[in-house]
């Protein structure tokens, strides 16, 4: 993402730098903003242990996994810190993981589409674009993008990602499926990025960026619905 920033030789360095700090602002907020999911739909599952842990914030520094931030950054994807849980004190074990690993990426998707909604009543009403606006707009666009990556991303059944808890949740512990993803998960995510710098080296086509863009054309669905 910063990459294209800068590596856009048609923009202005001042641009860039405004453009880049509206970008950090908006991956903080969207890790912040699934973080603190998870951490509220625990603590209503009846865990309180996200609390403990000072987790139950929209305190993104509380949240922030530097390395993860930076890959998010520059590479489009990247983690925050995981929420610590104890699902032995969820009212209902199998409800509680359920709604603690699908409501991330519920939220993230959530505040895409209002973003669209915002993005999509701007353009119109309005007929002349200042200076100010358009630096709005440019936040609302990055905030359809960041969160519908972070939301595609997660709904993978891969361990660690949410999808992967949220499938397991429905399954019984001893089966080949999660022993699988237990010891190859991260190999797994980690060939998924190598697949997609291969693809686009070779053949100018980032699979991974084409599977993320998918979600993030429904986002926008409702503006070309609206002719915008």
């Amino acid at each position: 993402m910063l990459f294209f920033l800068f590596s856009n030789e048609n923009i202005e360095p001042l641009v860039a730098v405004i453009d880049c700090a509206i970008l950090i602002f908006v991956v903080l907020f969207a890790l912040t903003i699934h973080e603190f999911a998870h951490a509220l739909a625990a603590v209503k599952m009846g865990d309180i242990t996200p609390k403990i842990h000072g987790r139950l914030t929209l305190n993104p520094f509380k949240h922030l996994d530097f390395m993860g931030f930076l890959c998010f950054l520059f590479l489009g994807i990247g983690w925050a810190k995981p929420v610590p849980i104890n699902p032995i004190n969820f009212k209902k074990y199998r409800t509680g993981m359920r709604w603690v690993s699908i409501v991330g990426i519920l939220s993230n998707l959530l505040v895409a589409l209002i973003a669209t909604l915002i993005y999509g009543i701007i353009i119109a009403n309005v007929t002349v674009v200042s200076t100010p606006l358009s630096y709005l707009l440019l936040a609302l666009q990055f905030i359809m993008l960041v969160n519908s990556s972070l939301a595609m991303v997660n709904i993978l059944p891969i361990f660690p990602l949410d999808g992967f808890n949220f499938i397991t949740s429905f399954m019984k512990t001893d089966n080949k499926f999660i022993e699988f993803n237990a010891k190859h998960g991260y190999k797994v995510m980690v060939a998924l990025l190598i697949i997609g710098v291969v693809t686009e080296i070779l053949f100018g086509f980032d699979i991974l960026s084409w599977y993320v863009s998918i979600l993030y054309n429904y986002v926008l669905l409702p503006l070309s619905m609206i002719g915008v």
